[in-house]
């Protein structure tokens, strides 16, 4: 018995473009029990997470420590116009990547007044961007920051 595949797979790819993809997640908090859905709103000490059943506001004091960061990051991946100051991350962390953001702004201004070229300010910041990079993806290797976090920030 031969099938043919063209029709079985246009209707796969009709099946994909005409069901809404809505990606959600699920967070499980101390007691064990799952909210899945999507962050629509982050408070300092709420959230709001949407699903297609229901909108749920739930203090994040529910949550362990580590969910708490995923909850936040996940926000801010989805809200990037909100800026990261919100992540949960170490101290260590942050001032690393203010440290080097504030050296490539630094470096960039120094090209534009005409003390160093465009061409060796942009080489510094490419080796910085690499080296925050590179930075960012051993924290997320030996679990500092969560891979949610990591993307969060950007770089």
């Amino acid at each position: 018995m031969k099938i043919k595949l063209k029709p079985v797979l246009t209707a796969l790819v009709l099946l994909a473009i005409s069901s809404p993809a809505r990606a959600e997640n699920c967070y499980t908090n101390h007691a064990g029990n799952v909210i899945s859905g999507v962050v629509i709103t982050l408070e300092e000490r709420k959230t709001t997470i949407s699903n297609d059943i229901e909108i749920v506001k739930v203090p994040l004091s529910i949550f362990p420590e580590q969910e708490q960061r995923r909850i936040v990051a996940d926000y801010i991946l989805a809200h990037p116009e909100k800026g990261n100051a919100a992540l949960r991350i170490p101290v260590a962390v942050k001032r690393a990547v203010a440290g080097a953001e504030k050296s490539m702004a630094r470096s960039r201004k120094r090209a534009e007044k005409g003390l160093c070229s465009k061409e060796d300010s942009d080489e510094f910041c490419r080796k910085a961007e690499s080296a925050l990079k590179s930075y960012l993806d051993n924290l997320v290797i030996d679990g500092t920051i969560t891979p949610a976090e990591r993307n969060a920030l950007g770089h």
